[in-house]
């Protein structure tokens, strides 16, 4: 009896471990946490965003950026192979020379760099007649684009509207190679960084999600001078009068809805948060997007201020009108997102945004 006694005791507490182990794994980590994830989408990430840093889930995927530095547009697109980029510049070199055969003082000219990129100048043009301050002029601009491939990335340099900025376009060239992350002086671009004193710049880079193909998200940050912005809830965007605003609303079957509208501090400034959902008929179907934006105006003139902007956009499409209209899906659909998770991954972003 001793030994069924000790057994029957030996069982009973084996059994209380393993049922409090497993609800010590199913137990939200936070307390009043609304719905437990997967561990596999609830890792993170920490990226590089121009002079910025942000957590992303793990399946984060940069998708492009486009950086401005100094006048001159900075294209990137990942996922390129070698060959796939020299036809692309060798298509648009061809279209290039045939729009400028025609120039009497110029030809466009062509050169192939050391460091495997294309750089093109064209559309040479010359400026003759008197300044505002009585100087005569006789100038000649000219437009410059380049192409580079690095690291399984097109990279494409100015365009019809960079006059002028050749120089500064073969410089930064010359640095996409030789990028350091850890460099204070420079912009990052999630895969690498391009060295750019502080100073008349734009960052704008896009992000895809490999386990949720309809999240995206964006962030931006920009210097600007002249009047200081306003915020988003204080602009009048649209170009409807209240009747064909009414009419549409009814002919689309248009839902809205408001998550959060106010104001949020993150990393000391003073921003607006904003999360919106809709959902109209488009076709034979009905689609829902929610979007949120946390955007802060900064400050004119100001390198250490720019204007900042972080979206997060989910949207999906069904045949019939969702019951919960202008909101999120139900769980059986594949890939589906639900509030919780939107806005776990929205506040993780939010709380870890910190300068570099």
């Amino acid at each position: 009896m001793l030994v069924h006694d000790n057994f029957l005791k030996y069982g009973l507490a084996l059994l209380i471990g393993c049922s409090l182990l497993i609800g010590s794994l199913i137990t939200p980590i936070a307390s009043g946490a609304p719905e437990t994830m997967d561990s596999t989408k609830n890792l993170s990430k920490t990226v590089r965003v121009g002079r910025f840093s942000l957590d992303l889930p793990i399946d984060a995927v940069f998708s492009g950026a486009l950086l401005e530095l100094n006048g001159v547009p900075v294209s990137i697109a990942p996922g390129y192979i070698k060959p796939r980029v020299e036809r692309e510049a060798q298509k648009n070199w061809l279209s290039i020379e045939g729009r400028n055969l025609n120039n009497a003082e110029h030809k466009a000219t062509k050169e192939s760099m050391g460091n495997g990129s294309f750089l093109y100048s064209y559309d040479h043009t010359r400026i003759t007649g008197e300044g505002l301050d009585g100087d005569p002029i006789n100038k000649v601009v000219f437009s410059t684009v380049a192409y580079q491939w690095s690291n399984n990335m097109k990279f494409v340099l100015g365009g019809d509207s960079t006059l002028n900025k050749e120089e500064q376009i073969r410089t930064i060239l010359d640095s996409i190679k030789l990028s350091d992350i850890n460099d204070p002086q420079s912009i990052c671009y999630v895969n690498g960084c391009l060295p750019h004193k502080p100073g008349n710049e734009g960052v704008y880079i896009d992000f895809s999600f490999t386990e949720r193909p309809d999240l995206r998200a964006k962030f931006t940050s920009k210097q600007y001078g002249g009047t200081a912005n306003q915020f988003l809830s204080k602009r009048n965007s649209s170009a409807f009068s209240p009747t064909e605003e009414a009419a549409w609303i009814i002919k689309s079957d248009f839902q809205h809805r408001t998550y959060r509208n106010t104001k949020r501090t993150v990393n000391d400034l003073i921003g607006e948060e904003i999360i919106e959902a809709s959902t109209e008929k488009v076709g034979e179907g009905y689609l829902t997007e929610i979007n949120a934006v946390w955007y802060y105006p900064g400050v004119p003139n100001s390198d250490e201020n720019p204007e900042l902007r972080f979206d997060l956009d989910y949207s999906y499409m069904t045949t019939q009108k969702p019951k919960n209209g202008a909101g999120f899906p139900n769980q059986e659909e594949p890939n589906s997102i639900s509030e919780a998770q939107f806005m776990i991954i929205w506040d993780q972003a939010l709380n870890s945004l910190a300068s570099k």
